[in-house]
């Protein structure tokens, strides 16, 4: 969905049962969440569960209702949210992340946060700009972040996962360590999708 923080109003977040924990939020932030526990109200929607929104974690994580589980993204005036069945007997869990393309002279600047040398030379080597690529690496890592964390239960930051692969539709991720019940060596395949000037990566677990 779409938003205007400009046209945020106090009044507005209200509508969501947790909004005295962002009470000191600046404005643009309380419009991001409300933003995106609409979306994630909208998700939730298709799946039978109407006027549901979901809390704040303690590692303010959004909370989904029994028998499901999701994921928010939002940046810049887009919001989204997408929601899949849980299966206690499976491993379950979902990423998704939406991102505006990085500026080129940014990319340069803050690459060494995001890639090591080797996947530098990696998205380098691809069909793609450097920060076109950056920008994707960056997002599908965001991802498998959001994937992961429910069965990992703690941060980890970008260099847990490295790129070992990426396409016109996809791009795999290899742990450079163990993660909670994940194992050093495991791949996790994300899907994406862009134009010039946003992407969205997703990456599905179960």
């Amino acid at each position: 969905m779409d938003f205007d923080a400009a046209t945020f109003k106090p009044e507005d977040l209200l509508w969501i049962p947790h909004h005295n924990r962002l009470s000191n939020a600046v404005n643009k932030r309380k419009a991001e969440h409300l933003a995106g526990r609409i979306a994630a109200n909208q998700a939730l929607r298709f799946h039978g569960i109407k006027d549901y929104i979901p809390g704040i974690g303690l590692h303010r994580e959004p909370c989904w209702p029994p028998g499901f589980t999701g994921s928010i993204t939002h940046s810049g005036n887009v919001a989204l949210a997408t929601v899949i069945t849980d299966n206690p007997l499976q491993r379950m869990g979902i990423g998704i992340d939406y991102e505006e393309i990085i500026a080129p002279q940014v990319a340069e600047e803050i690459y060494g946060g995001i890639i090591d040398c080797a996947e530098k030379e990696l998205i380098s080597a691809s069909p793609f700009s450097f920060n076109y690529a950056l920008t994707l690496v960056f997002s599908a890592k965001e991802s498998l972040f959001k994937a992961l964390f429910r069965h990992v239960g703690r941060y980890f930051d970008f260099s847990a996962a490295s790129l070992n692969e990426i396409d016109y539709q996809h791009l795999s991720l290899t742990l450079n360590h163990s993660l909670g019940p994940y194992q050093k060596g495991d791949t996790f395949i994300a899907t994406w999708k862009g134009d010039a000037a946003q992407l969205i990566t997703l990456i599905r677990l179960g």
